[in-house]
This record gives C-alpha cells, sequence and structure tokens, in this order.
C-alpha cells in the first residue's frame, strides 16, 4: 500500500468490499483510501455495487420472511394451550382467587440506516393475583 500517492491495489480492496458496505471499516485513513480507489477504479466500483445489490436484496428476502403472519392453525393451538392452562390454573385456585393471566408474542424487526438487521422475538405468559 502507497499512502502517499493515497492508492492501494484491488487486490487490498475486493477483500474489503463488505466491509465498505457494512459501514465496519474503522480505520478512517483505510477508508478513505478505499473509496478514493472506488473513485478511480470502475472495476472495483462495480464490484461493490453489485455486492451491495446482493447484500440489499438478501436483507429485503430475510425482512419479509420473518414478516409473515403465524399459520392460523399454530395462532389456534396456543390459544387451546393458553387457555386449557387458565382452565388448570384456576381448578387449581379455586379458594384463591386472581385477576388475569395473558399471553403476548411480539415481534420487533429493525434495519437500521447502516443496514444492520435486529429482530427481537418475546413470549410472555403473565398471571397477576389480587393484592390483598
Amino acid at each position: 500500500m502507497n499512502q502517499q500517492n493515497n492508492f492501494i491495489s484491488c487486490d487490498q480492496v475486493l477483500p474489503n468490499i463488505v466491509l465498505y458496505i457494512d459501514h465496519e471499516i474503522l480505520d478512517n485513513q483505510q477508508l478513505n483510501l478505499v473509496e478514493i480507489h472506488f473513485g478511480e477504479c470502475q472495476g472495483c466500483r462495480n464490484q461493490m455495487e453489485q455486492e451491495n445489490a446482493a447484500i440489499t436484496l438478501m436483507r429485503n428476502l430475510l425482512c419479509n420472511a420473518l414478516n409473515e403472519e403465524a399459520p392460523q392453525e399454530l395462532n389456534h393451538r396456543i390459544h387451546k394451550q393458553t387457555e386449557d392452562l387458565y382452565n388448570q390454573m384456576m381448578q387449581a385456585t379455586e379458594t384463591q382467587p386472581f385477576t388475569e393471566i395473558t399471553y403476548t408474542q411480539t415481534t420487533y424487526t429493525e434495519i437500521s440506516a447502516d443496514g444492520a438487521t435486529q429482530i427481537e422475538i418475546t413470549s410472555e405468559i403473565r398471571r397477576e393475583f389480587p393484592q390483598e
């Protein structure tokens, strides 16, 4: 790498394309050299654009796949099991009243500006007792 001439070779740039796309080149000097190279080298710039398009497509497909709703049969089985659990708890605690049993499932998907994808799925069954 010849840093005085602000030049790095294609062999030095190509292995770092995905790091560049994902904003993971942390050294500012290295980042500047890669950007200068993309400005001067059409072949590497084309390769970077193709990689970026492929990564974007994969992220979009992943997000679309994760946004699908659960099959109705699965929702029905979960509801039935929750109802059965509720009935069992009611029978076991007939002498001790309680206020509520709730089942909550939350799916949260976030794609940040830098393209990072975060997916959080939370399931919770909660039994709340009255205060005596």
